[in-house]
């Protein structure tokens, strides 16, 4: 009988993160096998915002000139705050980064990315539904069922790419428990009127903490959602469902509302979790790696993670070209990994949190959107957060918090 071939990473999952990570592990010239649970084009339900910083990554892809065709850019930022005030910002300047927003729909946003991986030599399988990662004689094992037949593949490494999906990781016993989640809801619309090239936040007549969002995709259409986290004050009761958060903030929203007046609904309204709770979550098992959302890796401020998901799939594919240098998988080998994001995302994640938590106070912020017309400062750095740049935490100074508090 012939010996099972071993592919050198699995990697479940083929969205952002999973087919990063599977691009770059085939460009070290890696046997990787991608899978997923569905065939490809297949619709994700998301914001659809690709940050600057997404940007990057994907430029540093290849694949960014590809989907400048496929959405709308747009070159500020609108917020409107619960109280009423509200500004308007470029995005700023980076050293690294675009100085724009790309707005693409996942059913083509995945598929460009997964067949950037195929191209680099990684190969898919789909529809395979995974239903457990086992360990025997030295590898990974993935079992599940692919057409209605059982599934089975090995790999010296595992890589989990599966976003808000818990239940293989529950089952793993990796996840201890039920993490924290955004509850989210987004509709495409044609027809809206109104978009002047800005991503708009809105904060007013929403459950906070939370937010509604109007993404641009061309000039009369956009992706318009909601999405809120669980408050921890008593009175604040959360809304019955995601959809009637959102259908309650078009029909009474001042400024949203008369943009959407003769805008139709493209398909239906879909809502969806969000987790964002990197800051405690695990990110590795035995043999396994855990990367972007299944990771918590999505921010807690805004909901936004595919720039978190393109960064971890190739931090998680750098650091696994270390441990097939030294051929060391042993769970201390693999403990590195998590210190690895921890340098590099915990202090953003831990900042983006302390931030949210602030803002369900729509007093401050409303006081800190009025500052933004004073101090040009508190705009740049506003706007910084929403894009979760790394050095926004190193920009609130005291200075900058008597200027809110103060307006001096």
């Amino acid at each position: 009988m012939p010996s099972e071939h071993v592919h050198d990473v699995i990697v479940i999952g083929a969205g952002p993160a999973g087919s990063a990570a599977a691009h770059h592990l085939a460009r070290q010239g890696r046997d990787v096998l991608l899978l997923d649970q569905s065939d490809f084009p297949r619709d994700k339900t998301c914001g659809d915002g690709l940050t600057p910083r997404a940007l990057a990554e994907l430029r540093g892809m290849g694949i960014l000139d590809d989907l400048y065709p496929l959405g709308g850019r747009v070159h500020g930022v609108a917020v409107h705050a619960a109280l009423g005030n509200s500004m308007t910002a470029p995005i700023p300047s980076h050293p690294e980064y675009p100085d724009h927003m790309l707005i693409v729909p996942r059913y083509k946003l995945d598929d460009v990315i997964r067949r950037r991986a195929l191209a680099s030599g990684a190969q898919f399988a789909a529809p395979v539904r995974v239903r457990g990662v086992e360990s025997e004689g030295g590898r990974a094992v993935v079992l599940g069922e692919r057409g209605g037949r059982p599934f089975r593949a090995a790999g010296r490494l595992v890589l989990i790419a599966v976003g808000a999906a818990t239940n293989l990781l529950l089952d793993l016993g990796i996840l201890k428990g039920q993490p924290p989640v955004i509850r989210a809801a987004r509709g495409y619309y044609e027809g809206v009127s109104g978009l002047d090239g800005h991503v708009q936040a809105h904060f007013k007549d929403v459950p906070l903490p939370g937010y509604g969002w109007v993404f641009p995709l061309s000039k009369t259409a956009a992706n318009v959602g909601i999405g809120y986290w669980d408050s921890r004050a008593f009175w604040r009761k959360p809304p019955h469902s995601p959809k009637q958060a959102m259908l309650h903030w078009l029909a009474h929203s001042p400024v949203v509302g008369p943009m959407m007046a003769r805008a139709e609904l493209q398909g239906p309204i879909k809502g969806y979790p969000l987790r964002v709770d990197f800051a405690s979550a695990p990110t590795w098992g035995e043999r396994i790696l855990l990367v972007g959302e299944s990771a918590g890796l999505v921010s807690p401020l805004t909901g936004e993670g595919i720039d978190f998901a393109l960064e971890s799939g190739r931090l998680a594919a750098e650091f696994c070209a270390g441990l097939f240098a030294a051929g060391d998988f042993s769970p201390r080998a693999l403990a590195g990994y998590d210190a690895l994001l921890r340098r590099h995302f915990q202090r953003l994640f831990v900042f983006l949190g302390y931030i949210r938590n602030l803002y369900i106070n729509p007093a401050l912020m409303n006081r800190t959107v009025q500052a933004t017309h004073r101090f040009p400062e508190i705009k740049d750095l506003l706007v910084k957060i929403l894009m979760s740049e790394e050095d926004a935490a190193g920009m609130v100074t005291p200075g900058i918090v008597r200027r809110v508090i103060l307006g001096a």
